[in-house]
């Protein structure tokens, strides 16, 4: 919570989410339009799982570091840092 509120101005968004076993993946087989095919669980088959997001804005990669090493899940496990591609 403290997080949040000492960065509300640079989060844009995010949220937690459930775990992998209340996941369902669907593929469509043989490109738009062809057999839509869902499964039971994730798309990928691993010990580690994106649990939750933030959205944020930055000036740069270096801002954008900092304000992850404050998100309380990487004091003792990790945060990824990716940029975002704008659609428009």
């Amino acid at each position: 919570m403290k997080f949040g509120q000492e960065h509300a101005a640079a989060i844009r968004g995010g949220t937690a989410l459930y775990p992998t076993s209340t996941a369902t993946t669907v593929r469509v087989k043989g490109a738009r339009g062809g057999d839509v095919v869902t499964s039971d669980g994730p798309y990928a088959e691993t010990k580690e799982a994106l649990t939750g997001f933030y959205l944020i804005e930055a000036a740069d990669l270096d801002e954008a570091l900092r304000i992850a090493a404050e998100i309380p899940a990487a004091w003792d496990g990790a945060v990824e840092v990716r940029p975002i591609i704008e659609f428009g």
